[in-house]
This record gives C-alpha cells, sequence and structure tokens, in this order.
C-alpha cells in the first residue's frame, strides 16, 4: 500500500494526459473507491511518472474553501460531492435552490463544497481541476458556476466519445484556454487541495455523495424537500 497522496500524484499524470487528449468515458471508468489502492510502485518508476507540478499564481483563489454564505450564520454545512454523481446533479437541481433561497440567502447558513471524486473517477478529478482554475481570481463564484454548469451537462460530458475535449470547451467559456488549460491539471495548489478534500471526507466517514455534513457528523437530510427544510430549520433553531 503507499499513501494516499502519492496515489493521488500519480493518478494526476493520467489526467493531465485525459486532458490533452480527450480520452473516453468507457477508458476511464473506476470503482466506487475515490483513490482506488495500486500496487506500490519503485522508487525509479514513481520518480518517472510524477508529473512536475507548477505553483499557484500569484493571488490565487484556487485553494480556498468554497464557501457561499454569511461568515456569520449560525449553521455551516458542508456538502461531499461529485460532478460525475446523478444523485448530485438531481440534488443542486431540485434540492438546493431551496437551501440557498431559505437558509443560504437569508444568513442561516453557511454553505462548503467539498470534492469527493465517484466513477468515472478520472473524469470528476479532471471536472474539479476545470472548477477550481475557474475560482483562481473568483473564488467560489467562479468554481460553482463551473461545477453547476458540469451538473446540467453531465450526461453529455461524461459519455462523450471525448469528454476532454468537451471539459475543454467548457474551460473556454469561462475563460480558460489554450495553455491556461492545460497548466490546471499541472498546478500544485489545485492538486493538493483535491487530496485534502478526499482525505477529509474519508476521515468523517464519508461512502457515497452527496453526503451532508453539519459539526463533523454526517448529516441525515431526509428524502424530500419538506423534509430537508425541515431537518435544516431544526439544526438552524437549535443554534439560534
Amino acid at each position: 500500500m503507499i499513501k494516499t497522496n502519492t496515489r493521488l500524484t500519480l493518478f494526476f499524470l493520467c489526467l493531465f494526459a485525459l486532458a490533452a487528449c480527450g480520452q473516453s468515458a468507457t477508458e476511464t471508468a473506476e470503482p466506487a473507491d475515490p483513490a482506488p489502492e495500486t500496487p506500490a510502485p519503485t522508487e525509479t518508476a514513481e520518480a518517472e511518472a510524477v508529473p512536475e507540478l507548477l505553483p499557484a499564481p500569484e493571488g490565487s483563489r484556487a485553494a480556498e474553501n468554497m464557501v457561499i454564505g454569511s461568515q456569520d450564520a449560525p449553521l455551516t454545512i458542508i456538502e461531499y460531492a461529485s460532478v460525475t454523481c446523478g444523485g448530485c446533479a438531481n440534488f443542486h437541481a431540485n434540492l438546493f435552490p431551496a437551501i440557498k433561497e431559505q437558509f443560504i440567502d437569508t444568513g442561516l447558513v453557511r454553505f462548503e463544497y467539498r470534492e469527493f471524486p465517484t466513477p468515472p473517477v478520472r473524469l470528476s478529478q479532471a471536472g474539479f481541476i476545470v472548477a477550481r482554475c475557474a475560482a483562481t481570481t473568483s473564488g467560489p463564484e467562479g468554481y460553482y458556476a463551473v461545477v453547476d454548469a458540469l451538473y446540467k451537462t453531465q450526461r453529455t460530458w461524461i459519455y462523450s466519445q471525448e469528454p476532454g475535449t468537451e471539459l475543454r470547451n467548457l474551460a473556454a467559456q469561462v475563460g480558460i484556454g489554450g495553455s491556461d488549460f492545460d497548466d490546471c491539471f499541472a498546478r500544485e495548489d489545485i492538486r493538493n487541495v483535491l487530496v485534502a478534500s478526499i482525505e477529509s471526507g474519508r476521515d468523517l466517514g464519508v461512502d457515497s455523495t452527496p453526503t451532508l455534513v453539519i459539526d463533523g457528523k454526517i448529516f441525515d437530510y431526509g428524502r424530500t424537500q419538506d423534509e430537508m427544510i425541515e431537518r435544516i430549520a431544526a439544526e438552524v433553531e437549535k443554534r439560534s
């Protein structure tokens, strides 16, 4: 067994190839584990495989916590999700708008999104890299805009014969093109924050997406909008 950081460093080399060449969704299918175990490489093989990482541009916001809502909100909700997860796309289309309208926009909830890639894992990782790269200058606003676009076009880009090309086109729409797009996949700040997000989710016991966390514990938000609103409102009330 090798450490998570080493596994994911090697994994990023594959991601760079995906972005450059446009690998098919079939070729990128992965087991359910966000960072599957791989045989421990030899020192020589590892040294040859690890890509040269680029430093973050000065003033980059890509590694910030992707938080929206008032810093003074009585309740903080963390969501662990994946841009290749159908349930996550459904959550953000049908449940999240109610959370935003009733709790985030009213100053009652501070909401943070954390990455927890699911199959096809390479595509999920790649999508998150683009989202983090978009946050370089605009922070959470740019990040959530890309995540929202990935959810809305999920079935199109995941099942494309060239998902790398689809991601490149999406990135171009938010001003990330050419060599800037390629550089996103070699950014050390983005790599590190994705590794940290996965590890924090595992430490909390996250094993599926979407998962909501409150006060370090997995939160059962129910299955309907009414249940979710009632349960979140109860948590807000406890803190008011």
